[in-house]
């Protein structure tokens, strides 16, 4: 039987702060978990919650953390053995700056807010100055290894006039906005390598990529990001990476990659995402090289939105099973596990080599198992296993809510339009959304109470309203169109006049 292990230097975990400001306190709580499970590195996307100053400071959230704040929690996060490796976004994923009118003219496209326009002197201006804040503020605490500048779906480029009429392909474009971020972090920080995501690379084809001039990005290293339970990993693309560029990253989810509306993380696709992974990288050799390629690392991202204007998802609490079941899968990897025919199946791996760590590490009564789609973790003691109960409360009193509402209450508003509803079930409908709105209340009393020990009071209201809004809505809705057809009245003859003057 075979043993293989995996390489890999640096395991990140990605801290999502754009518009979910957890408290630092907590985070702080879980530094002897991350640290006791291999973890040596945080990313952390700040965007709006960093502390900007000067013709910057309206970038920042009114709630955005405190200096003071940030610069203890960092301190802490490195004294504990912890990379601190900020992200910053510098050409897509800008929302949370170019929406302001004070940059709305950067916009690559005026009617969108999420990428500059890399043709502004101005644009590198701003870049420049939020890149020197963020570096001079670290640097003043810890030292700064790495820094993540983004790059990663740029919707928007090479479409205003100004980028036209340089007559440049849409990807020397993309490669001399880069060169550019590049030299400005260097200019500030010359031992800080500079990491990107890889996706705006992906369709160059080998022809074109030669073609380029990656000269200058040799101190670049990029990080292939793939969220899938099977990733779809292009071994040309890796290949076009090695060829370039001095090291190769890979970046994971463990949470924020099951849909921009999910509650709770799957932690069974979230696990099949690192087991594909690993079973990808695992003894990888790139054509004509004898050795093992060692790739540079992993970062666990955990999103918290999909972009700056959408809306939450999964809250990192009740996402920290999904956490600690990959990182325990990581640092078995790395310590060496074996792989034959019998075992080189996920769930396999999970009973075998994951299970009881798993029961110890989130103090489980029980040893926790894959159901048909996911992990019940009620029975166990971890910090956030009173929010995921709670929110598992929500996703069953809501999805009985909306089956009920679009099983049988679709028609009312139609048909109360048309003056005929059986009088006889008004005022058990009334009843039952009476019962349906106070359920959704009693919930969301619970999840807000609970939520006050991890995020600050306005993200607080901003998820819990989301959370019951649209139910709210519809139930106080019906209750008016009910309790109005309670009051006497008389009939037409039928038929039922169906035309539009009756909607």
């Amino acid at each position: 039987m075979d043993i293989s292990s995996v390489t890999l230097p640096n395991v990140v975990v990605h801290l999502d702060f754009k518009g979910s400001p957890l408290k630092l306190e907590y985070l702080e709580s879980l530094f002897p978990l991350m640290k006791s499970h291999g973890v040596n590195g945080l990313l952390l996307e700040y965007e709006d919650m960093f502390p900007y100053e000067g013709n910057l400071t309206n970038i920042s959230a009114k709630n955005c953390y405190k200096k003071h704040e940030v610069k203890k929690f960092i301190t802490n996060a490195y004294n504990f053995g912890f990379e601190i490796i900020p992200l910053i976004q510098t050409f897509g994923h800008l929302e949370y700056v170019l929406k302001l009118a004070q940059f709305k003219h950067l916009r690559e496209d005026q009617t969108y807010p999420d990428s500059i326009c890399p043709n502004k002197a101005e644009s590198f201006t701003l870049i420049e100055h939020m890149i020197r804040q963020v570096i001079e503020f670290h640097t003043s605490v810890v030292p700064l290894k790495y820094i993540h500048i983004g790059c990663d779906e740029v919707y928007h480029i090479n479409e205003c006039q100004q980028c036209l009429k340089r007559h440049l392909s849409t990807i020397d474009l993309f490669v001399h906005h880069v060169k550019t971020i590049s030299n400005i972090v260097s200019s500030f920080s010359k031992e800080t390598t500079v990491l990107i995501w890889d996706d705006m690379l992906r369709q160059i084809t080998l022809k074109e990529w030669y073609n380029i001039d990656f000269q200058s990005l040799n101190d670049i290293e990029i990080v292939y990001w793939d969220y899938e339970p099977q990733v779809k990993v292009s071994h040309i693309n890796l290949m076009k990476y090695h060829k370039k560029f001095s090291n190769i990253w890979i970046a994971s989810a463990f949470k924020g990659a099951d849909g921009r509306t999910a509650i709770i993380p799957n932690e069974k696709k979230r696990f099949s995402n690192h087991f594909s992974w690993f079973n990808l990288i695992l003894d990888y050799k790139f054509g004509g090289e004898s050795n093992v390629y060692n790739f540079k690392g992993i970062i666990l991202t955990g999103w918290s939105r999909y972009s700056h204007m959408d809306p939450p998802c999964e809250l990192l609490p009740p996402s920290i099973p999904s956490l600690i079941i990959n990182l325990i899968f990581i640092k078995k990897i790395q310590e060496g596990i074996s792989y034959d025919s019998a075992n080189h199946n996920m769930d396999v791996i999970y009973k075998n080599y994951l299970s009881t760590d798993i029961k110890q590490s989130l103090l489980c009564n029980r040893v926790p198992l894959f159901g048909q789609n996911n992990i019940e973790w009620s029975s166990c003691l971890f910090n956030g296993v009173e929010l995921y109960s709670s929110l598992k409360k929500y996703i069953s009193v809501s999805t009985a809510i909306s089956n009920e509402l679009n099983n049988n209450f679709f028609f009312i508003e139609y048909y109360s339009k048309l003056k005929t509803i059986n009088m006889n079930t008004v005022s058990d409908n009334i009843v039952w959304c009476n019962d349906s709105f106070y359920q959704l209340l009693d919930v969301e009393n619970k999840v807000s109470n609970i939520l006050e020990e991890y995020y600050k009071k306005e993200f607080i209201v901003e998820y819990v309203t989301y959370l019951t809004f649209d139910l709210k809505k519809k139930l106080h809705y019906l209750m008016i169109i009910l309790n109005d057809y309670k009051k006497p009245r008389i009939w037409e003859r039928g038929p039922i006049a169906y035309n539009n003057n009756n909607i």
